[in-house]
């Protein structure tokens, strides 16, 4: 049976979002909204649709939950004052006093996600992903930090 590439990305998101959701479980977070709170804690005042970019997910998602945080208290929208269209997103007392461990979890995922693989491999593996999202997505915008 060969396994298609689909398939086998499937099972390794499927194994990193299992081990972060274990890793969340005394959290009131998932695999996918503690993300969010990373990128607001290490950009805040970021606009909503920069946060849109920058997670690559439909409008409709992203605003989904960024209402759901806004509701549990991890994050806050404020009007930009130099744009009244533009709003921004900011973390709240809450989200930065979790961010440290919140970050921790992350460092720990990619870790496991690399886990029997050398140097090597990890630089491998992340360049091909990196050319084969720049192929199947062409409005993505990978920066260094996302490839290393």
């Amino acid at each position: 049976m060969t396994l298609q590439v689909e398939k086998l990305i499937s099972m390794y998101n499927r194994s990193i979002r299992e081990y972060l959701n274990k890793r969340l479980k005394d959290w009131p977070l998932n695999e996918s909204n503690f993300y969010y709170i990373l990128i607001i804690c290490e950009h805040p005042g970021m606009a909503q649709k920069d946060l849109v970019n920058g997670i690559y997910r439909q409008q409709s998602i992203v605003t989904k939950v960024v209402t759901t945080l806004i509701k549990a208290g991890w994050v806050d929208m404020r009007t930009d004052p130099n744009d009244k269209r533009r709003r921004n997103v900011f973390p709240t007392d809450q989200a930065t006093a979790a961010y440290a461990a919140l970050k921790q979890i992350q460092t720990d995922a990619n870790a496991f996600a690399l886990s029997g693989l050398n140097g090597a491999e990890v630089s491998q593996l992340s360049a091909l992903l990196a050319k084969a999202i720049q192929q199947t997505v062409p409005d993505a915008h990978l920066t260094k930090e996302d490839i290393n």
